[in-house]
């Protein structure tokens, strides 16, 4: 963990969920060229590895992996942790998940017509 706290600390810092493939590497890619000190979260470890790996080969060096499952309230606790202990704070959050985190039931989702004494109930 030294390693990875030197390689961070100093910089602005992000992270980026969803960030493997697509969108969210190249975002990671982009951030890190920039200077950003940047986390890389997916839910799967091999893939999120593989991509700070391919983002190193570019002379990418600040871009570190974490674990994260969005709909996992320990996997949320433990990057916050991380962040926590060896950042201190974040400046960027980009949420690229499918998956907000969010769980709405539909029987309690109200909506504001144009008062609150008129409300729509799904």
């Amino acid at each position: 963990m030294e390693d990875t706290s030197s390689r961070l600390t100093g910089k602005r810092c992000a992270v980026v969920t969803g960030a493997n493939e697509g969108i969210g590497l190249e975002i990671c890619r982009r951030l890190a060229s920039n200077g950003i000190a940047v986390i890389l979260t997916a839910r799967d470890e091999k893939k999120g590895t593989e991509a700070v790996q391919s983002l190193a080969l570019f002379g990418l060096s600040h871009v570190v992996f974490q674990h994260l499952d969005v709909e996992d309230p320990i996997s949320v606790a433990r990057l916050s942790s991380f962040v926590e202990t060896h950042l201190g704070k974040l400046d960027i959050l980009v949420n690229n998940t499918g998956d907000s985190g969010l769980i709405l039931k539909t029987s309690t989702v109200m909506l504001s017509k144009k008062s609150n004494s008129e409300a729509l109930k799904y």
